[in-house]
């Protein structure tokens, strides 16, 4: 008997810590957000300043290594050397957030919806969140895992139905089926000097 109530309170004590686990992400998700829509909200700042201060509050929630690293593809990746995968991860990040400078521009007032952290394996997990606007919603499902080091990080945004990983696979994959692993870095570097530049 004794045996018996002793797993049903570890069984208790697992789901509790469960329960607290998603209520902390989900917590802290929509006060990161709320502190992010105050920046956008702020007209005397230019769209520059504002995403580098989205990112310092975002940042440490991506995996950013892990999502270029999905984005170029297992096969890209390992045959790339260490040299190669260390410029693509510092290219893939400075397109990533180029790409997202380019969406803020495209704010107007947007309210954002934190719904619900569902764990959905061990180490897999997705908060889903809604941005809404004046006629419609647009569905955002952020990917987690959970790391040893930094607990559980962001892996992947699904927006409208649409990966960002897999999206920037596609397109680079479509890339290197015509041209060779240095050549394409030359491009991708290309296009954030552009980027940059404009």
């Amino acid at each position: 008997m004794k045996r018996v109530f002793l797993i049903f309170a570890i069984m208790m004590l697992l789901i509790s810590n469960s329960s607290a686990m998603q209520n902390n992400i989900r917590n802290e998700m929509i006060l990161k957000i709320n502190t992010a829509l105050k920046i956008l909200k702020n007209k005397k700042e230019d769209d520059s300043v504002k995403a580098n201060k989205i990112f310092k509050i975002f940042d440490k929630m991506f995996d950013y290594n892990l999502m270029a690293r999905l984005s170029l593809g297992r096969n890209h990746w390992f045959a790339a050397n260490d040299i190669q995968r260390k410029k693509f991860v510092k290219e893939f990040i400075s397109l990533l957030k180029e790409s997202f400078m380019e969406k803020l521009k495209l704010y107007n007032n947007q309210k954002m919806i934190v719904k619900k952290f569902n764990k959905s394996r061990k180490n897999r997990a997705e908060l889903i969140t809604y941005i809404v606007g004046e006629k419609n919603s647009i569905k955002v499902v952020y990917k987690f895992y959970k790391s040893q080091k930094r607990a559980w990080i962001i892996y992947d945004v699904i927006i409208a139905g649409v990966s960002i990983v897999q999206n920037y696979r596609e397109q680079f994959s479509d890339l290197l089926n015509n041209m060779n692993f240095k050549q394409f870095l030359k491009k991708i570097n290309k296009i954030n000097t552009n980027n940059n530049n404009a």
